[in-house]
């Protein structure tokens, strides 16, 4: 019994290394591209199955390519659910739990919505136009497979406090344009000003600044209020612009904070440092971009920088034969431990690179400013050191 719950645990694991975006492999990356391909597949046929004609003569190969994509998209959320215990922050809790609370992610809802359709189309018997429809939603299953998506969200839920002031400001500027130009224009155009929930059409247009141009003040006063209406909706259209834009960067700046200070931490020179020290270190990396086949550094060079791998890939020429690093890795310590040393080997671009760049100089700064690493520098060198001595 024991070997049989080791072999569902094992299986698991793998199922969740295939499905989890956090273990990257060959197999998981063809898995995402697959299921990319099935969501755009079976959008394109919800979309162009709206067109009376191409559903007339085309509409079983639509439902049986729709059938296929579906059948999928419902293995692949049930094998999400399985495999939820095996998330590091479901760890200790009932599987039960962990798969309940996997279910009402906002991932979850939107796979859960994207196979809803087919559910529908059983229980109601017909293949509704709206049903058809609502398959579109599938669309957005793709955030999913797109960081930027997940990062906008992030975006919007940070920043809902000050985008809710937008709307506040909106609303209000709605309401006061409304009524301005229902006492100056309503006694002249009763059909479009003659009250208040009419004249916010004309308001809504105006701030929104698309200017349809199907309602217009006649009056001297009126044609006023439309001017300064005017200039209000376009300072009201750059204030949400400019909050998520700066939520944006910030998000972004945060995010790549987080993977540089985990690439410094990781190396064993700084693992005993404090964070407000790694923070200072990870303060003072430059990216730089590495196109395929460049050259980094080359044997013989003075060692003056180190280098952290953010992506992509790079190959070190060393003389038991090359060694290869990929996102996360690092090289060229030695360069912040010993003075006026030179490179040991040269360093390519194996594809497009991007590394972050700590200079001797910036390092030397930081050993004056925190006198805990020049003692992780002077010990880690001691080490060495005797390493040297012992192999010698």
């Amino acid at each position: 019994m024991n070997s049989t719950l080791d072999a569902e645990l094992s299986l698991r694991e793998r199922a969740y290394d295939l499905l989890e975006r956090g273990r990257r492999g060959l197999a998981s990356q063809l898995f995402d591209v697959f299921i990319v391909i099935l969501i755009l597949v079976s959008v394109t046929v919800s979309v162009i199955s709206t067109v009376p004609e191409w559903h007339e003569e085309y509409g079983d190969t639509y439902r049986m390519i729709d059938r296929i994509c579906v059948a999928v998209f419902i293995v692949e959320y049930l094998a999400r659910l399985w495999v939820a215990p095996e998330h590091p922050l479901m760890e200790g809790m009932r599987p039960s739990m962990a798969r309940l609370r996997t279910a009402f992610t906002p991932l979850m809802i939107v796979d859960f919505i994207a196979i809803l359709p087919f559910f529908l189309e059983l229980l109601v018997g017909v293949d509704l136009t709206a049903i058809r429809v609502l398959r579109i939603f599938r669309f957005y299953r793709l955030a999913r497979y797109a960081p930027a998506i997940v990062t906008i969200g992030r975006v919007l839920a940070a920043e809902w406090r000050s985008l809710l002031g937008a709307s506040i400001i909106f609303a209000g500027l709605l309401l006061l344009a409304s009524v301005s130009m229902f006492y100056a224009e309503g006694r002249v155009q009763r059909e479009e000003f003659g009250d208040i929930p009419a004249a916010m059409w004309w308001a809504v247009v105006t701030l929104s600044t698309v200017g349809y141009g199907d309602v217009i003040p006649l009056t001297p006063i009126g044609k006023f209020i439309g001017g300064i209406v005017m200039v209000l909706g376009l300072m009201f259209t750059a204030l949400p612009v400019g909050i998520i834009a700066t939520g944006f960067a910030q998000e972004i700046k945060r995010r790549d904070f987080v993977v540089s200070f985990a690439m410094v931490a990781r190396v064993p020179l700084f693992a005993d440092l404090k964070a407000p020290v790694i923070a200072s270190l990870v303060g003072r990396l430059n990216a730089r971009k590495f196109a395929p086949g460049s050259i980094i550094v080359s044997k013989g060079d003075p060692a003056d920088e180190m280098y952290f791998v953010a992506s992509g890939e790079v190959e070190v020429e060393l003389e038991d034969g090359p060694v290869r690093l990929g996102e996360g890795d690092f090289f060229g310590e030695i360069a912040l431990i010993k003075h006026q040393t030179l490179r040991t080997a040269s360093v390519y671009a194996v594809r497009q690179t991007d590394l972050l760049v700590l200079s001797v100089l910036d390092f030397r700064r930081l050993m004056h400013d925190y006198p805990e690493l020049k003692q992780a520098i002077n010990k880690t060198a001691e080490q060495r050191m005797e390493s040297s001595d012992q192999d010698n």
